[in-house]
Order: C-alpha cells, then sequence, then structure tokens
C-alpha cells in the first residue's frame, strides 16, 4: 500500500525535497522530518543533536527516558551513528492530509524543543 505523503504535505509551512519535509516552525525555526515509507506505516525520523552533544551530555539517556515518558507521539532515541533522534510511525491506512500533517508538525516541534533545550541553538 503507497500513501501519497507528498500530496499530504502541501500546506505553506512544509517544503518538500526528496524524502524530507521541511516544516517551519515559529521564530523562524525550521526542523527536517525524513518520511520513510513501511509496509503499512510511515516512519517519520527527525534529527535532533549529533554526536559530539551526546558524548558531551552523560545524563542523555537518562533525560530521553523521562521524554519519552511525558511525549506520547514521539519518541526519543540514540542511533547507531551515536545521535540523537526523534521518530513516529504512523499507520497509513485510513490516513488523512490533516492527520499526517499534524503528525509531521509534532514530531518537528519536539525534536526542535529538545534540541533548543540541549544546545540552545537551532542547528540545521
Amino acid at each position: 500500500m503507497t500513501t501519497d505523503w507528498v500530496q499530504m504535505s502541501k500546506p505553506a509551512d512544509f517544503s518538500i525535497e526528496g524524502s524530507q519535509v521541511e516544516v517551519s516552525l515559529r521564530d523562524g525555526r525550521k526542523h527536517r522530518v525524513e518520511v520513510i515509507e513501511k509496509n503499512s506505516e510511515l516512519v517519520l525520523r527527525a534529527f535532533v543533536v549529533k554526536q559530539a552533544v551526546v558524548n558531551s551530555l552523560p545524563t542523555l539517556p537518562l533525560t530521553i527516558w523521562e521524554r519519552n515518558r511525558s511525549v506520547t507521539l514521539v519518541a526519543f532515541r540514540i542511533d547507531r551513528k551515536n545521535r540523537l533522534i526523534a521518530e513516529c510511525r504512523v499507520p497509513a491506512s485510513g490516513l488523512t492530509p490533516e492527520e499526517f500533517q499534524f503528525y509531521l508538525r509534532t514530531i518537528a516541534i519536539e525534536a526542535d524543543r529538545l534540541e533548543f533545550l540541549l544546545t540552545g541553538r537551532d542547528q540545521e
């Protein structure tokens, strides 16, 4: 089953390039979300901070664990390259454009918020 996520990403605050959607946020900040089609779901993935930041924060695993307990749609994890990423899995069946846009904005906002809390700036 293929979902036409590109068609569902048409609002003015989204800019699409390949498999990525750049979401414009308040105060001129932006955050990129990668869209990966897997079987009957869409996996939304956003970069939060690079390896150097992860390595410099020894309490980051506890921070991520606490964050994952309080955020319901987005999960944070350290990937194989030792970067912090945000991830959201969306069932494709019956997905409306409004729902998809909500998921895109939510993961972008949560990833950007944690990025700012950890670094104080916009890394993109």
